[in-house]
């Protein structure tokens, strides 16, 4: 080998090994990006309405706080306490009705020295949103076989107070009311009809926006 082609050769040598660097730096950078823009993924969903209205249903004032600070890393209700400035009776307080409605997760790891558990806390706003969807969907199912009830029954009832009764059971009892012995009267039910379908329209465009 010529030493023009020994130098050749070590000069794409060089030049080979010193393009691997910015490689890795990019990747670095696309890890961080990508980590970045998860995080923010996360805060966008805890902002959603029917989620930053359920934290407030069931955490009340400070639960939207809470969920925040756990939103892009897992913390331990002290770490939360200390970083919100919340009281720690409440902090777990508020992570257990959190749980429940499963906006939360966590994750426990058994301490080496003391053998006690540690939990580690994470906000899992998806999770809640398909909770809420779930409970929302189930309500509009009642609620529609509900309607279809009132809008396909003609009713009775008495001047007592007492419920309304279907013309069937109407008639078997001689058109008497069965707790009272009063006299029943035809039902107008509309409202309770104008106010189901209310209900469902109501449910139908929260489902839709969220």
């Amino acid at each position: 080998m010529t030493k023009a082609t020994a130098k050749k050769s070590k000069a794409t040598t060089k030049k080979k090994t010193a393009g691997k660097k910015p490689t890795t730096g990019k990747a670095k950078r696309v890890k961080a990006q990508a980590e970045k823009a998860e995080a923010k993924a996360a805060t966008v969903s805890l902002e959603n309405p029917t989620i930053y209205e359920l934290l407030n249903q069931v955490a009340g004032e400070h639960g939207y706080t809470v969920a925040k600070a756990i939103v892009s890393e897992e913390l331990t209700d002290e770490e939360i306490a200390k970083r919100t400035g919340i009281r720690l009776n409440l902090v777990r307080r508020i992570l257990y009705d959190l749980y429940d409605n499963r906006v939360v997760s966590y994750r426990r790891v058994r301490d080496e020295n003391s053998g006690w558990y540690i939990y580690y806390w994470k906000v899992d706003p998806e999770r809640a949103l398909a909770y809420v969807r779930a409970n929302r969907q189930l309500l509009l199912q009642k609620l529609e076989e509900q309607l279809e009830r009132e809008k396909n029954t003609i009713y009775f009832s008495c001047s007592n107070g007492c419920p309304k009764v279907a013309l069937e059971e109407a008639a078997e009892n001689d058109f008497k009311c069965p707790r009272c012995r009063g006299k029943l009267e035809p039902y107008d039910n509309s409202a309770i009809i104008t106010s189901l379908e209310r209900r469902i329209q109501t449910l139908r465009e929260q489902l839709t926006k969220s």
